[in-house]
């Protein structure tokens, strides 16, 4: 876990990063909306665990939550949610219904704390109405993003993500080379699904977005990006019709092990 930072007046970010061995970070991010009725989306890398809570807690105390908002049941953005679940009495867990099912395989989540959401559903956090947005590019078929109507962000899930040389708070300190590369390469790896989508489907779904006109951008995956989305929605345009991305193989691997000295 990196230190918490706030990106714009409201809006926390619990900032942590993985490491992708030859090709530099993967930001793993969670937020807190400090709403009426506070809301934390999403909760982490389990790996992080205690830092995880250490940061939440730095921010806000747990048992000020109200809402802890799901964007989706992968383990990059549930590793804590027992334990935010545990210190935060007062909050109901936003997600969709296939994402709650899918985890009740693992542990027992309590199902009347549980709000059920679809695309295009709103809750209300006192002074702000947030509504559930399915991102254009996503890895799971339980993602729902979110809009903020008060702040004009949307926290876009694994959307607009990107593999970055070196970490950084802002998308405004990472070089516009490294961030098209980066982008562009996280979405053919993560939505594979996108190059068999014709260009002119596809850009229904980004047009979405597009009227939305989010003046931030949250990705669970990329530093806070201010006034880059129509900038974002075009570098995605290109992803259909660009040559698939190759995940790195077992000889790739041994390679890299080689170089850190882990392997031979």
């Amino acid at each position: 876990m990196d230190k918490p930072y706030e990106a714009m007046p409201g809006i926390e970010v619990l900032p942590a990063r993985c490491s992708v061995p030859g090709a530099g970070f993967l930001p793993v991010n969670a937020f807190v909306i400090k709403a009426k009725e506070p809301v934390l989306v999403d909760t982490g890398m389990g790996i992080d665990g205690e830092e995880f809570m250490k940061a939440l807690k730095s921010v806000i105390d747990p048992r000020d939550l109200r809402w802890v908002w799901l964007t989706h049941d992968d383990a990059d953005h549930t590793g804590n949610l027992q334990k935010v679940l545990e210190a935060a009495p007062n909050a109901r867990l936003a997600a969709y219904s296939l994402a709650v099912l899918r985890m009740s395989t693992a542990w027992p989540i309590p199902m009347d704390r549980v709000y059920w959401l679809n695309p295009g559903d709103s809750i209300r956090a006192g002074d702000r109405k947030l509504t559930a947005v399915r991102p254009p590019l996503f890895d799971n078929p339980t993602t729902i993003g979110v809009y903020d109507e008060k702040s004009e962000a949307f926290f876009s899930a694994d959307c607009f993500g990107a593999v970055l040389p070196t970490p950084a708070q802002s998308t405004d300190d990472v070089a516009e080379g490294d961030l098209a590369q980066g982008m562009a390469g996280w979405a053919s790896l993560d939505s594979p699904w996108v190059h068999l989508v014709k260009p002119s489907e596809f850009s229904q779904a980004l047009d979405r977005i597009r009227q939305i006109a989010p003046k931030m951008i949250f990705s669970g995956h990329l530093p806070p990006a201010a006034g880059k989305t129509e900038q974002f929605l075009e570098l995605l345009a290109a992803v259909p019709a660009s040559t698939p991305s190759i995940a790195p193989n077992q000889t790739a691997l041994e390679q890299i092990l080689a170089q850190m000295g882990g392997g031979s």
